[in-house]
């Protein structure tokens, strides 16, 4: 098992997690200093893809305005999709490589940190054999970027084990839809739901 270089304490101080964290300027500031343009793009938290409009200043994300005209979603967001923009500069985004030292982490080029981990890869491999690594997908990818890591798992790792995120995302609804339609699926179309009158 892996042990910290440092005190817990110490990592939190410098990497985070860093609660409460405001944007420069202040919540305020965009009333201010408006965005310059919008950016309309997807959510990427999740399968859905639902249309956003970033609002952008000096190529820097400011904050986001609902896009309405969207068929899927019409201009709606979860919580995840409201806050998406306040991770590009947050203070605890890693922008560079970290590599493990004595004393706790320190910066490196991203050349130095791939050969570093292509070369633990093939030592584990040359060890327990290529079913040593798994890949792990998410429902958030293209279907193209999905294609990829197959490929990359199968070709490139010489694995067969690849999953996705779905299989434990979705497994408590599955159960759940399961034992109250005998079905692991459900039954309903979202937008007839939604027009009901009275939902239990």
């Amino acid at each position: 098992m892996a042990k910290a270089p440092v005190s817990e304490e110490i990592l939190n101080d410098k990497f985070g997690p860093h609660l409460n964290y405001q944007l420069p300027g202040g919540w305020s500031d965009e009333s201010v200093h408006p965005a310059e343009k919008f950016v309309k793009t997807h959510c990427c938290f999740c399968g859905q893809q639902c249309g956003i409009q970033l609002k952008v200043r000096d190529n820097r994300v400011i904050g986001f305005e609902p896009w309405e005209e969207f068929p899927f979603n019409r201009g709606m967001l979860c919580p995840k999709g409201v806050k998406r923009y306040l991770q590009g500069n947050h203070p605890d985004r890693l922008l560079a490589p970290l590599m493990r030292s004595e004393q706790g982490f320190r910066p490196a080029s991203w050349d130095e940190a791939l050969n570093f981990t292509v070369s633990r890869m093939r030592e584990i491999q040359e060890k327990y054999g290529k079913d040593a690594f798994a890949i792990y997908g998410g429902a958030s990818l293209s279907t193209e970027k999905s294609y990829l890591l197959g490929k990359f798992a199968r070709v490139a790792l010489g694995t067969r084990h690849i999953d996705y995120n779905g299989r434990l995302c979705m497994v408590s609804a599955g159960t759940a839809y399961k034992l109250l339609r005998s079905m692991p699926k459900a039954q309903f179309h979202g937008a007839r739901f939604l027009k009901r009158k009275c939902c239990l």
